[in-house]
This record gives structure tokens, sequence and C-alpha cells, in this order.
């Protein structure tokens, strides 16, 4: 494509990208500025430069995607994020000169406009009130150095069928039809390309044509800019346009039956399977359930062949499904996020069903301890009135009430807890199953003892990894996943928005039990064991924890300190007052359910819920609820 075409198609977003960057600017700034640009293209899979190189550049994402990737001191790459287009890249490096950071690599086909440290130091010279703008971007840049809501939302995305008699055109009207609710939305099929572009068989240009590949590049570039979505459509085969359809997308919708073979089909395994790591698309498996299925289950086995980077299960005739799909793989997400607490996690209940009440969905779940327990009802998407009947059936029971006689690794047994929680799921999604096979997107978080980090699980055994969240330390023995001990994430993380954040949740709900802390006793020495016996006989009360809740606390004294910065990332965010229950209080179901709810509708209630829904409307929190 001409330099010249470029500079016309791409020239709005440029200067938009330029005032983030400079601010408000006049007719002859811009004129000085925009010639001393030069463009680059890259294919996906191409370097635009790696960490530690010292490119002083500053680059403008004018269509395409780049990802972030970063090494470590053992050669461990980590995913930073994406770069949209609009967006810019090199800040830091830039401005301060340091070596690159992470490696940039293209997602899929991009366009770049490129400013060098040379030519910014002569606009910097001609218009000192620049670096005031600069200053503030690089502040603000390093104040979300660390973990981001979301990342920049998918503009492209790729429709193909992994298994036969999927009808991809179908699926791509029923998910235009949920994402057109919220902003321009094209399909495009290579037949719908060859229309627009006057010429049969354009769509199927092999790369190496260059000037037949421009042109269809260009006409691309052009929907992708008059729309908020573009849904491409692949053919039933590995033709051209099907390869195209992958490089020029920012994720792919691998859509499958899940009542077929798992095999990868020869779609993925002649144009994915031989692509590299960086090369790869975003890659979302999606599953089609008949009308009536209870239970995803074997998902497991369609996972492992494939580079999916998450999967979804969708029910065909729900249109709540497709509004949810259309959301998680749009960016515009909820997730639901319930702290641990012990019995104190049955308010997250009372909560969930004023929640739905009032008409607010969410499409992930997660939670430490009681509360991943809790939140895995949301991601069974069990109707909340069945979710509080079945905890109560589960929770019937005192589940620690097996005290060891000789505690050699805990002072409970965890048999009655095991088995309560074992037969809880079961009950509902059938022996065997994973947290892969859960309808919604789902984590728990445990504290791996043996490796002593925090541990996210989002696959393998539902109820063994419930179980391995709520091992309190001392309390409750350890749960070996893998060959390695697992206690109660509360050690760690026990209130994870983190976590949903990095699932990819535009907004959190959040619901944390975990008191402000700053209790004081007024004494200088604690009484020994026989004084405080006598003193509580003489009905004196030293309001001392005893030794279980002590355990109990103890070990989520991380996660106190990190209260600020988890309170930081929910949008909506609840905190019951109900301390004065027992972490043990398991008898106390109802009442503390009352609790949560009573104190959930208050929040809810009058002119709070139309400030709640009124700025976190559309498909985020105006959708179904979740349990409709």
């Amino acid at each position: 494509m001409p330099q010249h075409e470029m500079l016309i198609s791409h020239r709005e977003l440029l200067v938009e990208g330029l005032r983030k960057i400079f601010g408000d600017f006049n007719q002859e700034m811009l004129d000085r500025v925009l010639p001393r640009f030069e463009w680059i293209e890259l294919s996906g899979g191409q370097v635009l430069f790696r960490q530690g190189e010292r490119d002083e550049s500053l680059y403008f994402v004018i269509s395409g995607r780049l990802r972030a990737v970063q090494a470590g001191e053992e050669g461990e790459r980590t995913v930073l994020g994406e770069i949209a287009k609009g967006e810019t890249v090199g800040e830091l490096a830039f401005f301060t000169g340091e070596p690159r950071i992470a490696t940039i690599v293209a997602v899929r086909e991009t366009l770049l406009a490129r400013v060098s440290s040379d030519v910014f130091r002569e606009l910097l010279l001609a218009y000192p009130l620049v670096s005031l703008n600069l200053t503030r971007l690089v502040i603000d840049r390093m104040k979300r150095s660390g973990v981001h809501k979301s990342g920049p939302k998918p503009v492209t995305l790729g429709l193909i069928a992994a298994t036969p008699d999927i009808d991809v055109r179908e699926a791509a009207d029923r998910l235009a039809q949920c994402l057109g609710e919220t902003g321009a939305t094209q399909i495009v099929t290579s037949t719908q390309l060859d229309q627009w572009l006057g010429q049969p068989g354009a769509s199927q240009t092999p790369r190496d044509d260059i000037d037949g590949s421009a042109r269809l590049v260009q006409k691309l570039e052009q929907v992708e800019i008059d729309n908020k979505y573009v849904l491409f459509v692949a053919d039933d085969g590995p033709t051209e346009w099907t390869r195209r359809c992958l490089r020029h997308c920012d994720k792919v919708l691998l859509l499958a039956d899940a009542t077929r073979d798992p095999a990868p089909g020869a779609i993925e395994t002649e144009c994915l399977s031989s692509v590299s790591p960086d090369q790869q698309p975003a890659c979302v498996l999606v599953l089609f359930h008949p009308p009536g299925t209870r239970a995803p289950s074997g998902t497991a086995r369609w996972l492992a062949p494939r580079k999916a980077t998450s999967h979804f299960h969708l029910r065909r005739d729900q249109p709540r499904d497709w509004a949810r799909l259309a959301r998680v793989v749009s960016g515009t997400s909820t997730g639901l996020v319930l702290s641990g607490g012990g019995a104190r996690g049955f308010a997250h209940l009372g909560v969930m069903k004023a929640l739905d009440e009032a008409g607010i969905g969410y499409d992930l779940a997660g939670g430490t301890s009681i509360g991943s327990a809790m939140a895995v009802f949301g991601a069974m998407d069990v109707p909340i009135d069945e979710a509080i009947e079945r905890a109560r059936a589960v929770f019937r029971t005192n589940p620690t009430g097996d005290y060891n006689v000789l505690p050699v690794v805990s002072l409970i047994g965890g048999k009655r807890l095991r088995r309560a929680i074992d037969d809880g799921v079961h009950s509902i999604m059938g022996e065997g199953c994973g947290i892969e096979d859960l309808w919604k997107g789902y984590f728990c978080v445990s504290s791996n003892y043996s490796a002593a980090r925090e541990a996210v699980l989002t696959r393998g055994p539902l109820a063994k990894s419930i179980r391995a969240s709520v091992a309190i330390p001392g309390a409750l023995p350890p749960v070996i996943l893998d060959g390695e001990l697992h206690i109660d994430g509360g050690t760690f993380n026990n209130f994870p928005t983190d976590v949903m954040a990095r699932m990819g949740a535009a907004r959190i709900i959040g619901v944390n039990l975990l008191r402000d802390a700053g209790r004081k006793y007024s004494m200088d020495e604690l009484p020994g064991g026989w004084q405080l016996a006598v003193d509580k006989l003489r009905g004196k009360r030293h309001r001392l924890p005893g030794l279980i809740p002590l355990l109990l606390n103890a070990s989520i004294m991380n996660s106190y300190a990190r209260q600020a910065e988890s309170r930081r990332l929910v949008d909506l965010y609840f905190s019951p007052g109900v301390y004065g229950f027992g972490m043990l209080d398991w008898s106390k179901f109802d009442r503390i359910v009352k609790a949560g709810y009573a104190y959930a509708r208050g929040q809810l209630d009058g002119d709070k819920l139309g400030e709640i829904t009124g700025a976190q409307s559309g498909p985020v929190l105006g959708g179904a609820p979740a349990t409709a």
C-alpha cells in the first residue's frame, strides 16, 4: 500500500494518538510532525523490538494488535498484555532511554507509525509545554504498571468450525446480534469481500500477491475503522481466506459440537498447529451443547490437544449464553469475587440473591476458601434459591466437628468437610467433574505449601480444588494436587480481585468478609490458661480469640495487609457486617444468609441501585441475571 494512501486512511487515528501524548496542538505543529513519521508494517509473529534492546523510538498502533512478552531470569515467558489500535508502544524507553523491558510481537497484521527520539527533541524545543503532558503520561503509565483490570477490547473476531456440521454463519449472526447492542458490528465472509472488491475470488488472494493483498487489506482495515466489532467467518476448509482470517483477527473462536470427537479438524491441524507461540492468536474454544444439557463433561479431552487460551460452554437454545459469550469475547464481562471467612461465607449467598433480584448478573466467578465454595454455585449456573437449599443441605451437620484425638497434621480430621464438598459438587455436576466443566469461567485460590506460592486453580478436579482452597493450615489437613501440598488460599490472597482482573473482567463485583484490623486489649500480658478458665466461670470476658479462630485469622494476616489493594479493583463492593457470627458457626446458616441478603438489599435499594446499574449498564451489568 503506498505511503500516501496510508496517511489518508489512518491520519485521524494518528492525530488522536498524538493528542494523547502531546495534548492539544495547532495546525502548524501538526504539519511539522506528521511528515516526520515512518510507517511500519508487521506480519503476525514479527518482532517490533526485543527485550533489552535500546530503541528509543515511540510507536503508534494504527491497525492490528501487538503482544508484550517478558522473559524471566530462567527463560520463562510472561505475557504482560496486548496493545490495540489507537494505543502507543514504548513510552518509558522513549522518555527515559532505558532498555526495552519486554519483547513486542505482532499478533496479527499490524500497521504502526514511528517517531524517533531525535524528532521528538526537535519538537520539544519548539513546543516546551509538551513536556508537561509527557510527564503526566509517564507517571500514569508507572501507576498502571501493576495489575490491569482488563486489556484492550478485541475488535476483530475470527469464527472457525472445529467440528463438522457447525453453521459458522448462523453463529456469527447470533453473536453479531448481541454485540450490535453496544456498537456497530459487521460480518465479513469470503463471498461478501468478493462483492465489495468487485472481483470473484479476490478473498482468496495469496499473501505473496503484493498488490492484490494490499488492496484486500486496505478494505478490511476500512471495515475495522467503520465498526466497533468485526466478525470474520472462515471458509469450511483451510483456504487462503481462512488463513487470512487467522492472521487478521484479534481472537479466534473455535466452534465445536460438544457431542463430537474432540480431535482437531483440518483447519486446526493445517492452519494453527504449526504456528509458533508468538504468532498464535488467542483462541477460545466454544463448545455447543444440546438443549437440556444438565452439566458439561469431558472438557479436558477437548482442551488437551489445543492451544486454547480459554474455553466457553454454550447451550444453543439459551439467549443468555449467547449474550454472555458476546460479553466475554468483547472484553466487557463482569466477574464476581467472594472472599474467605469461614461460616460467615454463607452471607455470600444472601448477597448473590440480592444481586439476582436486582437483575445484576455476572459472567465469571471465583474466590478463596469458603468464597470458592459459594462462588461455584454461580459458575454452575444454579438458580440462587436452589443454591441456598443445596448449601443448607451440605452444611446441615457440622463439617468441622471431627476433631483429631492425636492432631499430627491438623486439629480437625477433615473427613466430614471432604464428604460434604464432594457430595455437594457431584450431586449437581456428576462424578469426576473438573473446573473446566463449569458453565461459567471459574477459579479458586489455594496456597501451594510445597512451592511456597499462591496457586490459582482453573483446571483440574473441581471438588478437590475447592477442598484445597478451604484447607485452613493447622485446622484442616492439606490437600495433595499433582504431588504438592495445598492449603487455604487466604494465606496469600483472601480477596482475589487481582486474579479476576487478570481473567479479563471489565467490571468486578466483590464481597469481602474481612473486618478492618485495629482491635486493642487493655492488658499488658495474656493471663494463663487456668486464669482464663476461672475468669470465664466468674463471668469476666477478655474477648480473646480462641485457638481455632486464632489459627484462622493468623493464616490470613497477609491478606489483611492487601485489603486496600484488593478493594481498589472492585466496581461494586459489599462488606456484610456479619462479624458477630463465629467463623465456625455452621449451625447459623439461615441467619447468616439473611444478614447478607438484608445488607445487600440495603446497598442496592433506591437511588443507589439506579446509580450502579446506570453507570455499568449495557452488556456488563444490564444483562440477564446470572441465575435466570
